[in-house]
């Protein structure tokens, strides 16, 4: 499912995050992260941005973050608490809802599409119960030439709160990996079958 976009989407306003130079390309092993912290320049928190590499092309990860079935596997899950709905709207002012379930407790993780550029670029905002406020979180994918760079920045995050959120979107980034390569194997698999 790609996402339709109208010709103006281009001028939705896009969070404006610090910015910082990417990894040099070529010192780049198969999968590479690296993180950087500046402070929010609103002064509303802490910006935290993660930088990983992966073997998939910039369509494929992209996928991975808008296709419910794919964002379902990865996106704010874990082994021991999958997503229960995946609800994804993803155009600029669409909506987002992915629900998981806390033993007793249903869990949503919420949100706004505020820029979709599909398969370079997704800015949302973030509302969870993890996480302290409505945060922003862009997503930057670069091609490369065996696979892509993606660059996760989230924006107005308590400082308090850098850490444990740092260690999240780590894990987050090897599931949406590991949900990629299971996918090809998948595939790999029903193609050889037929």
């Amino acid at each position: 499912m790609k996402p339709e976009l109208s010709p103006d989407d281009h001028n939705w306003p896009v969070p404006s995050f610090p910015t910082t130079s990417a990894p040099d390309a070529g010192a780049a092993t198969k999968q590479t992260r690296s993180t950087s912290l500046a402070r929010d320049e609103f002064g509303r928190g802490a910006t935290l941005r993660l930088v990983r590499r992966c073997r998939f092309d910039a369509t494929s990860v992209f996928a991975a973050w808008v296709q419910p079935a794919l964002a379902g596997r990865w996106l704010f899950a874990t082994a021991t608490r999958p997503m229960v709905q995946t609800r994804i709207d993803a155009r600029p002012g669409g909506g987002y809802c992915l629900t998981e379930r806390r033993k007793e407790l249903i869990v949503e993780h919420r949100g706004h599409y505020v820029h979709v550029a599909s398969p370079r670029r997704l800015a949302f905002t973030l509302s969870t119960p993890d996480v302290a406020g409505e945060t922003l979180v862009a997503v930057d994918i670069e091609p490369r030439p065996n696979g892509c760079a993606m660059t996760v920045t989230h924006a107005h995050i308590r400082p308090k709160e850098v850490r444990r959120v740092r260690q999240r979107w780590v894990g987050l980034l090897y599931g949406l990996v590991a949900t990629l390569e299971l996918t090809d194997i998948r595939s790999h698999r029903n193609q050889a079958q037929h």
